[in-house]
């Protein structure tokens, strides 16, 4: 039976009529299933689109199979007792994986485990519902030493610590950190590192203090990127090297062929790859066209059928379900969203919940906005359960975003690409408003699609089938088929062994040092770039900066720096662009780049002194916004020199100052000054778009461009001269601060704005523990949690 017999059947239900359908076609359907279920396995998607479709339109005949489902789909952890026979079989295979592994697992997750154990190396490739994490937490808990996991994303370096956290919140043996740190060194009994390749450089200095036993590479397809790629091929073949007994398990989504990842660093003893193409979540795919829904199978190629209900998208919103929208930053930034969703976004009502209302206030402090000139559409949003969520974001802000919707709080989410690299949050139905298929870059498109499939209907633990939504545009309908038909293979050969003639010029110096292994983890560049830094003469600049900006051993005050005569101040930012430039091989930069390491400097410059980001914040929107000139017609309006109507023309005739928005540095492809506001007027700011244009230059620029090559001058120059200031204003440029403390608690894995309350109630703090005050006791519960996995009173 097809998706549209099934749907036929279902529009005959819903008409009224004297004579009701015959609903035996569908439970012979049904179990139909269930026997291709028992015999093959839940291996084909059809077949779980047709559950899910069963299940929606057909739920009482639906419930009478369901427990005899779940058990035949392996999902032992959601099955009530079993009723007949099949299902009591079923339940002695779940009784035997959980007397072997003292939990409830499905096969899946039970024949990972086991390969994991039995081999040094296992490559796999599971969907998105496989329950993959899971098992992750399993294995780090059952083994003795050490274990790292490697992502992505740092946005996953936040969900995995916070589940971590969460899970082994009453073990304080356990230490967890999203860098590699060896502290508390007498109360840790396990350490768990959660980090990106790029954070990998530190385990090389400390490994010999660390007893690793366990390697996790999640969403390891990133070797297919190609310097990112490179880096984390370079990471795993240094840890094979230095620690060849330690456990490499390789985690990647709907990829055909998992050995590749083995293939590629000759991992051929001791090793074993698996594709578990089992499915556990079935999904109705819906197509949206003139404000009508039809219905339509992604795996048969038939016609589409008007929705029943009308409106699924409406329904669940009103019924406190999540709809999450997948579109571009740019519609985002515009709010172009607002209006293309209002029809959606006017059934969410303002929430009153005060948990709901405490996590936007803390996101409204931390972003500094305000309802007067400050005013943010995304704090607006919230309030209605509206949320955005893309890279840009603040990773702080994220974390609270992700927290709202994790507590049921949101109706609307409206997300970029970020979403896609396994960040799990429970979604109802999912609206894919943009995506492309092209033959020339097939493999990533359809990547993208398999994973934005997996966002509707996530798993939960009751005893129910689950199943969620998807809609796209009607026209796209064989676009979209084509997307999740392709199958998806990822290379057998490493970026590494591979000629380097086509990689971008301002990579070649990283590509070559990965592949020759000519990477210095103490300065985090390359060997040439150090070379670079330490030949050019750069001292005269170094001592400048030194001069003007340090004073006993500390950044000058804010107050200083601005009273500094003009020429000063320039003086210091232009050192610096030539101490950054001077890493480089030798090119002039583009007035693009040139306009963004200024900004970046200034920023940097403000960073250091202490600001916070809602202070930075403020701090940019002053300049742009012209807030001084503002003040003078004010004043003269005061003074009675000039009236209100003409303050409001001179006011309306001013334009928002160009600041150039944010990108990594160096990339000769930024020929052109790109403005964040282009001559607009100054009723056309946008507060989100400074928040996260600002953010970008903390993460992209400072933190991954500009960072390592300055630290790595001053820390040259003080090598050679003994010259404290150097480097004082490197851990200043790394750490914000030259406070041994204070870096220590960051070391800890404490955030810079918790070390303001946090400090004060240190008693003594080493890598061996931290002493607090018992006054610790009288903390807030919500600080007190922060600290209590390392207090031992």
């Amino acid at each position: 039976m097809s998706i549209n017999e099934i749907l036929n059947i279902a529009h005959q239900c819903n008409e009224v009529s004297l004579i009701q359908p015959d609903l035996q076609p569908i439970e012979d359907e049904l179990l139909a299933c269930l026997q291709d279920l028992h015999t093959t396995g839940p291996t084909n998607q059809s077949l779980m689109e047709k559950l899910a479709y069963i299940k929606h339109y057909f739920p009482k005949i639906f419930n009478k199979y369901e427990n005899q489902i779940l058990y035949t789909l392996g999902l032992f952890y959601k099955t009530d007792a079993p009723l007949t026979i099949k299902e009591a079989a079923y339940n002695i295979y779940a009784e035997a994986i959980r007397s072997t592994f003292h939990t409830k697992l499905t096969p899946i997750q039970a024949s990972i485990y086991g390969n994991v154990s039995k081999n040094r190396y296992f490559s796999f490739s599971a969907p998105t519902s496989a329950g993959k994490s899971y098992i992750f937490y399993k294995l780090i808990q059952d083994i003795k030493g050490d274990a790292i996991i490697v992502v992505p994303s740092r946005a996953l370096i936040t969900e995995y610590t916070l589940k971590l956290l969460n899970l082994f919140k009453d073990n304080k043996n356990i230490l967890i950190l999203n860098f590699i740190q060896n502290v508390n060194k007498l109360h840790t009994g396990k350490r768990v590192y959660v980090i990106t390749p790029e954070r990998g450089a530190d385990l090389f200095t400390q490994y010999t203090d660390l007893n690793i036993e366990l390697f996790l590479f999640d969403e390891a397809q990133l070797a297919e990127e190609p310097i990112r790629g490179m880096r984390f091929d370079t990471f795993v073949r240094r840890v094979d090297k230095i620690l060849p007994n330690a456990h490499k398990v390789f985690a990647q989504p709907f990829i055909q062929n998992p050995e590749a990842q083995l293939q590629r660093h000759n991992f051929s003893i001791d090793s074993y790859s698996k594709t578990y193409q089992h499915n556990t979540v079935g999904r109705i795919c819906l197509a949206y066209e003139n404000n009508n829904f039809y219905c339509f199978s992604a795996f048969e190629n038939t016609s589409v059928v008007p929705d029943i209900e009308k409106d699924i998208v409406a329904k669940c919103i009103k019924e406190h379900g999540t709809l999450m929208v997948y579109t571009t930053k740019s519609k985002i930034y515009n709010n172009k969203y607002l209006e293309q969703f209002k029809k959606y976004i006017q059934l969410c009502p303002e929430i009153k919940d005060p948990e709901a209302l405490n996590i936007i206030n803390k996101l409204q402090i931390f972003i500094g906005a305000n309802n007067r000139a400050k005013q943010s559409q995304m704090i607006q949003n919230m309030r209605r359960g509206i949320v955005i969520h893309h890279g840009s974001l603040p990773l702080a802000a994220r974390k609270l975003i992700e927290e709202f919707v994790n507590k049921n709080f949101a109706r609307i989410c409206f997300v970029t690409s970020t979403l896609l690299q396994g960040i799990n949050m429970p979604i109802d139905i999912v609206w894919i408003d943009t995506f492309a298929f092209q033959q020339k870059d097939a493999k990533q498109q359809s990547l993208k699609i398999k994973n934005l499939i997996g966002r509707a209907g996530r798993t939960k633990n009751t005893p129910t089938f689950d199943y969620g939504y998807l809609v796209i545009k009607k026209e796209k309908i064989k676009t979209f088929r084509k997307a999740i038909e392709h199958t998806i293979s990822i290379s057998n050969k490493s970026g590494l062994d591979e000629d380097l003639s086509n990689i971008p010029e301002d990579l070649q110096d990283l590509a070559t040092a990965l592949k020759n292994d000519s990477f210095n983890d103490t300065l985090q560049i390359t060997e040439k770039q150090a070379n670079r830094l330490a030949n050019s003469e750069l001292d005269i600049h170094i001592e400048f900066v030194l001069k003007y900006f340090i004073y006993r051993n500390r950044p000058i005050s804010g107050n200083k720096y601005n009273k500094m005569p003009h020429k000063i101040r320039e003086g210091i930012k232009n050192a610096l662009k030539t101490i950054y430039s001077a890493h480089m091989p030798h090119r002039m930069l583009t007035p693009g780049e040139q306009a963004i390491l200024s900004t970046a400097i200034s920023i940097l410059l403000w960073h250091i002194q202490g600001r916070s980001f809602s202070q930075l914040l403020s701090m940019r929107h002053r300049f742009i916004t012209r807030k001084d000139e503002q003040n003078i017609i004010n004043k003269l309006v005061r003074t009675g020199k000039i009236s209100k109507l003409e303050a409001i023309k001179r006011k309306q005739s001013l334009t928002l100052r160009t600041s150039t928005t944010a990108h990594s540095l160096p990339d000769k492809s930024i020929e052109k000054f790109t403005p964040l506001f282009p001559k607009m007027s100054l009723s056309h700011f946008n507060y989100d778009k400074l928040v996260c244009d600002t953010y970008d230059y903390i993460d992209k620029v400072i933190s991954l461009s500009l960072s390592a090559p300055l630290c790595a001058a001053f820390l040259q120059y003080y090598n050679r001269t003994g010259n404290v200031k150097a480097k004082a204003l490197a851990n200043y440029i790394k750490y914000g601060t030259n406070n041994e403390q204070e870096i220590l608690l960051q070391q800890y894995g404490f955030s810079f704005e918790d070390i303001s309350w946090l400090k004060p109630l240190i008693v003594n703090i080493n890598k061996d523990e931290i002493i607090f005050s018992p006054y610790v006791k009288e903390l807030p519960q919500e600080q007190f949690e922060k600290i209590s996995r390392y207090y031992f009173n």
